[in-house]
């Protein structure tokens, strides 16, 4: 018996030593790709102008931008108060729309970060979101700089008013920031 264990010992051992010499150390797997470039309103997170005549565009580059720079002036009055959209008809008259073109459900989170920082704590430019039944699904602003759609269904859009609130500011105060959408 003892013969028998000395011989499937060696049989272990020697299994071991061509296994563990059978390892590899590097390997290569190549995959296709298809990463097309689009407009925005096309991508996987569309983003498409509303009704807020020319503050809200598709610019050269195909990307949506907001400049209220562009509407002749050069920027929004003191002590007043501005709504690109309707917040009370915001899938009918709105900024900007936020669409899922993806075939899955997804979480689309909205972030704003303005350029500069300020004393002031008012809300003073927000993102209001909506469903298409006209439901408030989130707020953003420069004082609370993100908010989430959940389970935002594949092709559902949702709508975007822009308020700008400038009460409490001097012509020295700068609301201009980038806006994020991500899932």
């Amino acid at each position: 018996m003892n013969r028998e264990i000395q011989l499937l010992t060696v049989l272990v051992v020697v299994a071991s030593l061509i296994v563990g010499a059978s390892a590899f150390t590097t390997g290569s797997v190549e995959r296709s790709s298809s990463v097309d470039v689009v407009a925005d309103n096309s991508g996987l997170i569309g983003l498409e102008d509303g009704t807020s005549g020319d503050l809200v565009y598709t610019n050269s580059t195909n990307a949506l931008e907001i400049d209220f720079s562009q509407g002749g002036g050069s920027g929004v009055n003191t002590a007043a108060h501005f709504e690109l959209g309707n917040p009370t008809d915001a899938t009918n008259q709105s900024a900007f729309n936020i669409t899922n073109n993806d075939a899955s459900e997804h979480d689309i989170t909205v972030e704003y970060t303005g350029v500069t920082e300020s004393s002031d704590t008012d809300a003073n430019i927000q993102f209001q979101i909506y469903d298409s039944s006209g439901s408030s699904v989130g707020t953003l602003s420069e004082e609370s700089t993100s908010a989430t759609i959940t389970n935002a269904a594949a092709g559902s859009t949702y709508h975007v008013v822009v308020v700008v609130d400038t009460y409490g500011l001097d012509t020295n105060a700068d609301l201009s920031g980038t806006l994020n959408v991500s899932v």
